[in-house]
């Protein structure tokens, strides 16, 4: 392990002071089994080639710290970090010092130095456990993107002794960025990969951020997983498969325009169709696609197939250029994933759809949100729209306060408090299961400023697209609240809205002229009456603002 100083300008996290720090360079050799490891913030990691802390060791990164991974050029040793069979990593960052894991050339004093389509300059980060799996009817599996004749890229359960409650670690406050290079050819690593990763380890508050390949993939286990956000991947946004059994809760991803494969991919086994498949428990997730008029093939929203089983309730797939849903119907296949649908196997409840292409209608045909597997045994998808339509599967609006893919601080993936993600009825909650929220909206925000749990710490917020929230909720308050009738009007005019601050209401003629002054205070509480008898018939506009926002609502006096 070798060291070197430099100074560096230590703009990360808000800090604008300069301090000393140690680079520190990392290779295989420097981390070996039965060993603990302690990295620091004072310090950036940079590791090159693909390192692996062996079973034993223990990994303890400090929040705040920085590790980084340098590019290599030659495929099939891409900078990457593998938390082996047996080690474990402590990786818990805060909202005011995440750890970030990110390309050598991301420059953390800048936050547009790199964006959404710089992706595949490193590998990725890899935890393998002890957990159930099985693929090609194997225990023992070498994880995908490690080379098969690796012996330490073995996950699953050794000497055939399944432990579900394997422990490797915590992942809290982590942003992954701007990963994803090829191990082998056509062979690329996941931003997050979770091999048979057990039910003891925390996973939460994690993002994937401009990856070339998916962002969170499950190759078996019965990790949890919560507060996770995937933004801006070349493949699928989550990918299950070989029998994943873990829960889900407030997962948000988000898709680039130019390139996109799936939202969610669901397997639930390898080869396809087997027992025992995946069956997951997943609430409140938010996809939001790459836009009906995108150039990306973005073909689906949720791919459900290879026989997976699970529950998925309370969730919203939004702006896709394709279909919303496939429930993969194979050809006289009688353990496919339509099969453990029609069998009560695989659950799809209280979901919203909204705009899916041109989609208006749940089933099959051109304009419906469903697509049809080739030569499906049920040609027309009769169960699956059966299905969906019983259990209260929708399409409607659920508000979201805006969409954005660039850089330009306007991505609000919150829903407003009188759409549709608030307003249709919700699916219950596991009873008795401490690991879910049970809250009152469907997705993975809820309307508040202080439930956008990305704000601060993600690479979303660090590098401008993500709204800041500071007063944008008392201003989506007095939208979402407001009450303004009977519009045209002849004499009254009733308004109320809701505040805690100061709301100038304010009348203009057409040539922008304030004709009358209506308010400037907090709510209004009920409905307030206001004579403009005195102004003349025609078209006038309300303006109401609040702080720096503004808007405006056309008024017609009779």
């Amino acid at each position: 392990m070798k060291k070197f100083y430099t100074i560096a300008a230590s703009l990360l996290f808000g800090f604008t002071s300069l301090q000393a720090q140690s680079i520190i360079n990392i290779v295989d050799a420097d981390l070996v089994g039965g060993q603990t490891y302690n990295w620091t913030k004072n310090n950036v990691y940079v590791l090159d080639g693909v390192v692996f802390l062996e079973d034993g060791g223990t990994l303890n990164i400090e929040a705040g710290t920085v590790i980084k991974f340098t590019p290599r050029a030659d495929v099939g040793n891409p900078s990457a970090l593998v938390i082996c069979r047996g080690a474990k990593i402590y990786a818990t960052g805060t909202v005011a010092e995440p750890i970030i894991f990110t390309a050598e050339d991301d420059d953390m004093a800048d936050g547009t130095d790199l964006g959404p389509t710089d992706n595949a300059l490193w590998g990725g980060v890899v935890l393998l456990g002890k957990a159930f799996t099985v693929k090609n009817g194997n225990n023992e599996v070498n994880v995908e993107g490690i080379p098969t004749t690796e012996p330490r890229g073995v996950y699953g359960m050794p000497a055939g002794a399944n432990i579900d409650n394997d422990n490797s670690g915590v992942l809290r406050y982590v942003s992954i960025r701007h990963g994803g290079r090829q191990i082998a050819s056509g062979s690329e690593l996941n931003g997050l990969t979770l091999g048979a990763v057990g039910s003891a380890t925390t996973v939460e508050y994690v993002e994937i951020y401009a990856n070339s390949d998916d962002g969170i993939e499950f190759f078996g286990g019965t990790v949890n997983v919560k507060y996770a956000a995937v933004a801006f991947t070349e493949d699928d946004s989550f990918d299950w498969d070989e029998s994943w059994t873990g829960k889900g809760q407030f997962w948000f991803s988000i898709q680039r325009d130019d390139i996109a494969d799936a939202g969610w991919e669901c397997d639930g086994s390898t080869p396809n169709d087997l027992t025992p498949a995946s069956d997951p428990i997943v609430f409140n997730g938010t996809h939001i696609g790459s836009g009906a008029a995108a150039a990306a093939a973005n073909p689906i929203g949720w791919l459900f197939r290879a026989g997976t089983k699970g529950y998925v309730a309370n969730s919203i797939v939004s702006e896709m250029k394709g279909k919303g849903i496939e429930v993969q119907d194979s050809p006289s296949n009688s353990n496919d994933a339509y099969a453990q649908l029609i069998a009560g196997e695989l659950i799809i409840k209280n979901n919203l759809f909204h705009n899916i292409g041109s989609t208006t209608v749940i089933d099959g045909s051109a304009n419906g949100i469903i697509r049809i597997t080739a030569s499906a045994d049920d040609a027309t998808a009769a169960a699956l729209i059966s299905h969906l339509t019983t259990n209260s599967n929708q399409i409607a609006n659920p508000a979201l306060y805006n969409v954005s893919r660039t850089q330009d601080g306007l991505l609000d993936p919150r829903p407003s408090g009188t759409g549709a993600a608030y307003t249709t009825a919700l699916d219950a909650y596991p009873a008795g299961d401490a690991f879910f929220t049970a809250v009152n909206y469907k997705g993975a925000f809820s309307t508040a400023s202080t439930d956008l749990w990305l704000s601060s710490w993600s690479s979303l917020a660090k590098n401008g697209h993500l709204v800041n929230v500071t007063g944008i909720n008392e201003y989506n308050n007095v939208v979402n609240s407001l009450m303004l009738y009977p519009n045209p009007t002849k004499g009254n005019l009733n308004i109320a809205y809701e505040s805690n601050k100061n709301v100038l209401v304010q009348i203009i003629n057409t040539q922008g002229q304030v004709v009358k002054t209506l308010n400037n205070k907090p709510s209004v509480g009920a409905p307030q009456t206001v004579d403009v008898s005195d102004l003349s018939k025609g078209l006038y506009f309300i303006s109401f603002t609040n702080g720096d926002n503004q808007f405006s609502k056309k008024l017609i006096i009779e």
